[in-house]
């Protein structure tokens, strides 16, 4: 298998192998010889060598459905087809990111092309918040190499209605936040959604941060706690019954729940991050919840964690919501109802 980057389903031409590993290998396209009748001409001039974006060159119609047939994929293990996904688009394609991670190395800054191993200059990207934008060239033209000098990155951020700066540090350091703000609330009203259609009782939100896709069960006067590692959990914006535990730790489940009361949850809010939470099954059968939502920024790491859930589960509901309109990377929200009885073969499950 070739991933060729900037290329369509149906074209023709000539790519130049530049990397292998775990049986498949990736190319950069050299030329087109046959072109799809869904190109368009990209609307950022750094988009033929820029790793932001990977689907400006076709229409967003079809950027939805490559979305929708890989998800697919991904979980037809389980049931689950193209037809069976519940699709919802972005209210735009540009100048949505609140969040961007610049990399500098000595007088350059900008976007890192991993296949020169060299920083790509984006000076009219086309995919950062309106208000990022200002920030953005005042970075580009100051002095900024006087106090920062070899490699490194930034993250330029808009949060609170304001613009920050922040040099060499973790990724979202202050906590993790959605990137597109105005999907992010799609995402918590669908959230909020299932829970009242579930009717469930109490609600353990796993990586929860600071309780964004539980908020609105809680202030209806849902039961709720969060377990999250994120570094700002002893501030003064501290939720209650918030405990800040490394869920990946093999010793958090048995001394969350030695200490914990969790007497009426019935519901795992999950949201991890993209490596998925491969101890989710010890976490259902520890908790004994009757359903799980589960929110997940990478499909292969889902389909991985329910595979090895261990459990009969019913996969109620399938949603494919795009927080990340022009790349290849979206949300997916899905809804499993635990089944009483043996664990069955994974075929046998009921989509």
């Amino acid at each position: 298998v070739t991933f060729i980057a900037g290329t369509l389903p149906g074209e023709t031409g000539t790519a130049m192998v530049y990397k292998r590993a775990r049986g498949v290998q990736f190319a950069q396209l050299e030329k087109l010889e046959t072109i799809a009748e869904n190109r368009i001409e990209p609307v950022c001039p750094h988009f033929d060598r820029c790793p932001g974006c990977q689907f400006l060159h076709t229409d967003y119609e079809s950027e939805l459905g490559y979305k929708a047939t890989a998800l697919s994929r991904h979980l037809s293990d389980f049931g689950v087809n193209i037809k069976d996904i519940e699709v919802v688009p972005a209210p735009r394609r540009l100048s949505y990111r609140n969040r961007v991670q610049l990399h500098y190395r000595h007088q350059y800054i900008g976007m890192l092309d991993t296949i020169k191993n060299e920083i790509l200059e984006v000076p009219q990207c086309r995919i950062m918040h309106k208000e990022l934008e200002p920030a953005f060239v005042e970075l580009r033209n100051g002095d900024w190499t006087l106090e920062h000098s070899g490699h490194g990155h930034c993250e330029l951020y808009f949060r609170s209605q304001k613009v920050g700066l922040e040099w060499n540090k973790e990724y979202s350091h202050g906590g993790f936040s959605q990137v597109f703000e105005e999907m992010n609330v799609e995402l918590q009203s669908r959230v909020q959604s299932q829970l009242e259609t579930l009717a469930v009782g109490g609600v353990l939100d796993l990586f929860s941060g600071d309780g964004n896709l539980s908020g609105a069960f809680a202030a209806h006067g849902g039961h709720r706690i969060l377990i999250d590692s994120f570094m700002d959990a002893s501030g003064p914006d501290k939720p209650d019954h918030f405990y800040q535990m490394d869920l990946y730790d093999e010793q958090t489940l048995a001394n969350f729940t030695r200490k914990v009361d969790i007497s009426g949850v019935d519901t795992l809010l999950i949201d991890p991050p993209r490596k998925g939470f491969p101890a989710l099954g010890a976490w259902i059968k520890k908790i004994k919840v009757r359903y799980v939502v589960y929110v997940s920024c990478n499909p292969a790491s889902l389909a991985r964690d329910l595979r090895g859930l261990g459990v009969r589960f019913r996969l109620s509901s399938v949603q494919l919501l795009d927080l990340f309109p022009a790349t290849s990377h979206f949300e997916t929200l899905v809804v499993l109802e635990v089944l009483k009885g043996n664990p069955k073969p994974l075929r046998t499950k009921t989509p």
